[in-house]
């Protein structure tokens, strides 16, 4: 559906820790026929919520090492992870707007063989899907609506935040996800505080607060009528599918709310068998949502 040949940017969560994500980015680019190319020479983004923190210039040639190998290929880089967009995409616009930076971070990756002349686009797995392709598009694809499902979104921070850098949706009030999860035929439901975050970024420094954070999303989506809860972060994936059960013991809801990512929803209404997206793998038992769409019903 789009010509365009993409350099893969996996990153290292989602391979690594999530590979039934990996099966439903493959298994959607196969059948969107989004061709992509697999590039030697990536590594770590690095992570946005540590290096950039501690030495921004070394985080910043890191990244631009990434953006130089793609660029040495000729391609633009496609990534599916929230962290690595921000990571990525971010470094290409502020190296692009700062001669001097760009400089200092080229003098660095010099020493590596590599310079980066700023010419690599770079967009994230669902901008692609949205910008390329489209809602209408991926709605007149969908074989099997997911019809009766009601779910609430989390579209994560690093794609959205800093809005006025990163460009892809309204940072406070975000509309893509929904129009794309909508075209599935799934219907979608505001929340309290659907804008905070996941509670990720704060595990590191304190555990409590972070679970915390995450069961009172949870809760807010539950009373709302959810039935499953949608992301397209692998770090939200990880602390609302991973760690659900112990930020549930700081809420007094303790019903388990299935978390998808969103290719998975994708590959379910483009007709792919569940156990083809290892579902199965999930923490969080995801058989209540898939039994609300008749033909994916379950024993």
């Amino acid at each position: 559906m789009t010509q365009q040949t993409w350099a893969l940017y996996m990153g290292c969560v989602i391979p690594n820790r999530l590979p039934f994500m990996e099966l439903a980015v493959r298994e959607t680019l196969r059948q969107l026929e989004i061709p992509v190319r697999e590039i030697d020479g990536f590594t770590c983004c690095p992570n946005p919520l540590t290096l950039p923190h501690i030495d921004h210039h070394a985080a910043l040639a890191i990244t631009a090492r990434n953006l130089a190998v793609a660029e040495q290929q000729g391609l633009p880089i496609l990534t599916p992870c929230n962290g690595c967009f921000e990571m990525l995409k971010g470094a290409s616009i502020r190296l692009k707007g700062d001669k001097e930076l760009s400089g200092q971070v080229n003098e660095i990756l010099a020493k590596t063989g590599y310079e980066y002349k700023g010419k690599t686009e770079v967009k994230h797995f669902i901008q692609l899907l949205f910008e390329d392709i489209g809602p209408e598009a991926i709605a007149n694809k969908v074989e099997l609506p997911l019809t009766g499902l009601r779910v609430a979104l989390h579209i994560g921070c690093h794609i959205v935040r800093p809005s006025h850098l990163l460009g892809v949706d309204n940072g406070q009030r975000p509309t893509l996800l929904y129009e794309m999860v909508e075209a599935l035929g799934a219907k979608t439901i505001r929340y309290q505080d659907e804008m905070d975050c996941c509670g990720s970024g704060t595990r590191p420094v304190n555990r409590d607060l972070s679970l915390k954070i995450t069961g009172n999303k949870l809760s807010y989506m539950k009373q709302a009528g959810a039935d499953a809860l949608v992301v397209i972060c692998p770090a939200c994936a990880l602390q609302f599918d991973l760690l659900q059960r112990m930020a549930l013991r700081h809420t007094d809801n303790q019903d388990p709310l299935p978390v998808f990512y969103y290719p998975e929803l994708l590959c379910l209404a483009l007709r792919t068998p569940p156990d083809r997206l290892g579902l199965d793998q999930h923490r969080v038992k995801v058989d209540s949502a898939l039994a609300k769409v008749a033909p994916l019903q379950v024993a």
